[in-house]
């Protein structure tokens, strides 16, 4: 189980992203499919990414 993964936030032609290392996204206890929407939102010092 790989319960948290190391990330850093790229940022490209004025967009950001987060790349997820692959055993992470592949671990059973992952919550997301590819292309899912998601909702995004800032708390405190922490990024909570969830279905809507």
């Amino acid at each position: 189980m790989t319960a948290q993964a190391k990330v850093k936030i790229y940022s490209s032609r004025g967009r950001h992203s987060i790349n997820l290392p692959t055993e992470f996204v592949r671990d059973s206890a992952f919550p997301f499919k590819p292309m899912e929407e998601l909702v995004a939102r800032i708390d405190g010092k922490r990024i909570v990414i969830e279905k809507p």
